[in-house]
C-alpha cells in the first residue's frame, strides 16, 4: 500500500489542476507570463474583464508555432490551408469566439506588447470584451535568413458561455483607434532616426529668430549677415514641413479574429 501513496497523491494533485488553467502555470516562461500580464493590464485599466490563462489554448498555440517553424512560414493561414482555428480544434478548444496575433523578430514581450498595441488589429483582439481566455506559446526559429523569436497568442470563449458586458468587439476597436496609451508600462519612446536627426539639429530657436528677425529691419546686419539668417530661416522652415508630413508607419500584420 505505501508504494501506492506517490501515484495516489499525484493524481490527485493531477486532478485538482483547475480545467481552464494552464498544467504548467508556475513553469511557463517569464515571457509568456509577462505577455499576458501586460495583456491583462490593458483590459483592467479600461473596465474590461481579464484573460484567463487556458491550457488548451495553450496547446493550441503550441500547435501552430510548431507547425510555421517546421512550414518555415509566419502567417495566420498556413501554406497548406490550415487557419487558426485549425490549431484550436486539434487542441481540442471548442470556441463561440476566438482571435490570434502572431509577433517576430521581437527581443522582449514588452517591445512585441507595444507593437501589438499600436496595431488596431492587434490591439482589437487584447482589449476585445468577448474573449475570456488566452493561451500563448513563444520559440526559436530560423526564419528570413537569421535566428529569431515567434510568438503565437490566441484568444477564445468556450461555446456555451455567455459575456456579461454590454461591450462589443466594436467597442474594443473604437479604444484603438483613439490613440490609446499604453498603460502598462510597455512603452516605445526610442526616437525614429529622422525625428532623432531633427531634435540633435543646431538650427536657431524661435526666440533666436525674433531677434535676428529685429536686427534685420533695424539695420544692425550687413548684407552677407542678412543673407545666412534668412537661409537659416528658410532650413527651418523646410526642415519642420518636412517632418509634419512625414508619416512612419511600421508594417503590421493585421489580427484576425472570427465572430
Amino acid at each position: 500500500m505505501k508504494r501506492l501513496y506517490p501515484f495516489i497523491i499525484a493524481s490527485v494533485a493531477f486532478l485538482a489542476i483547475p480545467a481552464g488553467r494552464s498544467f504548467a502555470a508556475e513553469n511557463r516562461t517569464p515571457w509568456i507570463a509577462e505577455a499576458i500580464s501586460l495583456a491583462n493590464r490593458e483590459r483592467e485599466h479600461r473596465g474590461i474583464a481579464t484573460l484567463t490563462e487556458n491550457r488548451d489554448l495553450d496547446r493550441a498555440a503550441e500547435l501552430k508555432l510548431a507547425d510555421m517553424k517546421k512550414g518555415g512560414y509566419f502567417a495566420h493561414t498556413s501554406p497548406s490551408g490550415l487557419s487558426p482555428w485549425s490549431f484550436m480544434d486539434r487542441a481540442g478548444y471548442g470556441y463561440r469566439y476566438a482571435g490570434e496575433n502572431l509577433a517576430i523578430h521581437f527581443t522582449d514581450p514588452e517591445s512585441e506588447h507595444s507593437a501589438w498595441m499600436k496595431s488596431e488589429k492587434h490591439c482589437q483582439n487584447i482589449l476585445d470584451p468577448r474573449f475570456r481566455e488566452i493561451g500563448m506559446a513563444v520559440g526559436k526559429t530560423f526564419f528570413e535568413g537569421r535566428d529569431t523569436m515567434i510568438v503565437v497568442e490566441m484568444f477564445g470563449t468556450r461555446q456555451g458561455e455567455e459575456i456579461a458586458t454590454a461591450m462589443t468587439k466594436d467597442d474594443a476597436l473604437t479604444l484603438c483607434r483613439g490613440g490609446i496609451p499604453v498603460v502598462s508600462g510597455a512603452t516605445d519612446d526610442r526616437p525614429s532616426g529622422r525625428v532623432a536627426l531633427l531634435s540633435s539639429a543646431t538650427l536657431p530657436t524661435e526666440a533666436e529668430l525674433d531677434r535676428m528677425v529685429a536686427g534685420l529691419s533695424d539695420g544692425r546686419y550687413d548684407f552677407a549677415q542678412a543673407v545666412v539668417i534668412l537661409v537659416l530661416a528658410l532650413t527651418q522652415a523646410v526642415a519642420v514641413g518636412a517632418v509634419i508630413r512625414i508619416v512612419l508607419v511600421p508594417e503590421a500584420r493585421e489580427g484576425v479574429y472570427i465572430s
